[in-house]
């Protein structure tokens, strides 16, 4: 079957690495030519910023290698920027913290936010297709969430309240005459069948699970695994484990302090078939296999939910770019209501316009330092590039919003115990494929919106799903096997059998040495493989593919890692303390990275630094 590689859309926006010109080649760019890592970009505001692209990954590689340690740090001088309060990274912990900061400074004080991105956001960015007229939009990585109490004064519901978010969505209508699938509101949704009283999830086996031969079968969980060529055993145990309630004498200090196998099969004492079933999960969401994660991440991946979390089309970057709305005055022209922000183009010359918070996207900061080198110094130096210049400037404060796996090499006189604390993070990537679709007959024809398959480590992700995604008035398309829909993977890069460290490592050479085609190939061939027999042709259906690749997308949850050992403190809580004038601030010192923590840790960061003023 020919299965149309390169073909489609996926010919444009190959030029993602283009070197920028500038007036200061102080700094090589690179790549030079057409970037076949990063690859299609798709539409829209992000169309060329989909997950790590090559020039960020390689502007990151040499930071980590020592590349501008050639460049002197700041200086006095006219050319050394002078700021309030810096912020590194444009990610939704870094605009919480420039938010707060601001609303407790009466916006009498300068914030300055430096990302390496081409575009604000972090991993809460969309891609966007436009298949025969139809616009679609889909996540880049950060998913789902639950409306907060229109009363809560959590920061979700102070960022819901203040920026017009609605409480109750519309969703498409079924446009078909034929009749009506089940579908999840999001991505995740569907993952482990928990919800199939209200998604129809269809589910593969082939000979590696016991099958004679491959088949389908849906939503094996509501008919009591009767379907499936597991064994009665395996189905007891699976139908146990299922339930969640084995040990709920094992407190969450108790689980953090063994691996989520030996809970499994030594504590509760089921059969490994029972962690091969979960391990896809596990290697998505905790980034290892089970053997090499927190029995109390792993048990909390195990829950009955009475209701699905939603999804805005683009996934979480509807409250970055609320967030940034509020910063940034002018930044969406068609104006801030929720279509508009959600949808509607911003002006990217708003963003470094004179205002009490600016933001400047593609300046990589490669070295931040307070003055001298001496922790009691009232300004921090930062030394950043920015289009092949080398730039300083002089802040009064600096929060880093960023990932461990950057900061320890980007702040140059970390303490030693923080420094050791970084050394117990761990961190795995995932890659986030959007495969526009111009139709999804195949899928209906098995009667489903989702599918689920066994992933040893070496398929393409465990699940796919089509959401019924929320429409507004600039934003309706079609629901139809007939016509254009989004095919969303999530993909774990794991390795069961190694230690955490090796897992991440090995995980990332995989991510990053494979190329856009090559990964757009074995997508398109594993679609023929497991879809043919139900009618589909990837030559014909598929318009395009989008790759976010995400290095370091999942800090991983190790035994001890969440509450420490031996009565000394968790990394992540000496990682929290910051220290001097710099304070730390992401949302994986909560153990993991979401919403919910980057709220917390920007607000915490930003409120550290304006009780100094």
């Amino acid at each position: 079957m020919a299965l149309g590689v390169g073909g489609g859309t996926t010919r444009r926006d190959f030029m993602n690495g283009k070197p920028v010109s500038g007036t200061c080649p102080l700094v090589s760019q690179a790549p030079v030519g057409d970037d076949l890592f990063s690859g299609f970009g798709g539409v829209g505001d992000y169309a060329r910023a989909n997950g790590n692209t090559l020039p960020v990954l390689t502007a990151a590689h040499r930071v980590r290698d020592g590349y501008y340690e050639q460049f002197p740090p700041a200086d006095t001088g006219d050319d050394v920027e002078t700021v309030d309060l810096l912020i590194v990274g444009s990610g939704l912990s870094g605009l919480m913290a420039a938010k707060e900061y601001t609303r407790l400074t009466g916006g009498h004080k300068q914030c300055l936010i430096l990302d390496n991105h081409l575009v604000l956001g972090g991993e809460a960015r969309q891609n966007e297709f436009l298949v025969d007229g139809v616009p679609l939009l889909g996540p880049q990585g950060s998913n789902d969430f639950f409306p907060p109490d229109p009363n809560a004064t959590t920061p979700m519901g102070n960022l819901f309240r203040e920026c017009g978010i609605p409480y109750e969505y519309t969703y498409q209508k079924w446009d078909s005459s034929h009749p009506e699938p089940r579908f999840s509101l999001d991505n995740y949704s569907n993952m482990d069948g928990f919800n199939e009283d209200m998604v129809d999830v269809a589910y593969r086996f082939t000979e590696k699970d016991g099958a004679k031969a491959p088949y389908w079968t849906n939503n094996i969980w509501r008919r009591g695994l009767e379907d499936t060529p597991f064994s009665q055993q395996t189905r007891e145990a699976l139908l146990r484990w299922r339930h969640g309630e084995d040990h709920q004498d094992l407190d969450d200090r108790a689980l953090d302090r063994m691996d989520y196998r030996t809970f499994l099969e030594k504590i509760c004492g089921y059969p490994s078939e029972v962690t091969t079933f979960h391990q896809p999960v596990v290697g998505l969401l905790g980034g290892v296999s089970a053997d090499a994660i927190s029995a109390r991440y792993g048990r909390h991946l195990v829950t009955q939910k009475n209701r699905l979390t939603l999804s805005f089309p683009g996934g979480n970057t509807l409250f970055a770019r609320c967030l940034a709305g509020q910063l940034i005055p002018g930044l969406f022209p068609r104006g801030t209501t929720f279509s508009a922000i959600q949808r509607g183009p911003f002006d990217p010359a708003a963003l470094d316009r004179p205002n009490p918070v600016r933001i400047r996207q593609n300046a990589m900061v490669v070295s931040v330092r307070h003055h001298n080198g001496d922790a009691a110094a009232r300004t921090v130096d930062v030394t950043y590039v920015r289009d092949g210049c080398v730039r300083h400037v002089k802040a009064g404060a600096v929060v880093m919003a960023t990932g461990g796996w950057i900061t320890k090499h980007v702040v140059k006189d970390l303490p030693d115990d923080i420094m050791e604390a970084y050394s117990q993070f761990f961190y795995a990537p995932a890659l986030i494929a959007n495969v526009a679709l111009k139709n999804w007959r195949f899928l209906y024809r098995l009667g489903a919106t989702a599918v689920r398959w066994a992933d040893d480590g070496t398929m393409f992700g465990f699940c796919a799903n089509i959401r019924r995604t929320m429409v507004m008035p600039d934003y309706a398309p079609p629901l139809d096997p007939a016509r254009p829909a989004l095919l969303t993977f999530y993909m774990g890069l794991y390795t069961p059998g190694l230690s955490a460290w090796e897992q991440g490592a090995r995980g990332r050479m995989r991510l990053l040495s494979t190329s856009y085609l090559d990964y757009e190939r074995i997508i398109r061939s594993q679609m023929a493989n497991m879809f043919a027999d139900v009618g589909f042709d990837p030559k014909r259906d598929i318009d395009g593919i989008i790759l976010n690749r995400w290095g370091h997308a999942r800090v991983i949850q190790t035994p001890n890692f969440y509450y420490g050992v031996n009565g000394r403190p968790a990394p992540r809580e000496v990682v929290a303390r910051g220290f001097g004038r710099i304070v730390l601030a992401h949302s994986e010192l909560n153990g993991a990275q979401n919403a919910t923590g980057a709220f917390e840790h920007g607000m915490r960061a930003a409120r550290e630094v304006a009780s100094w003023n």
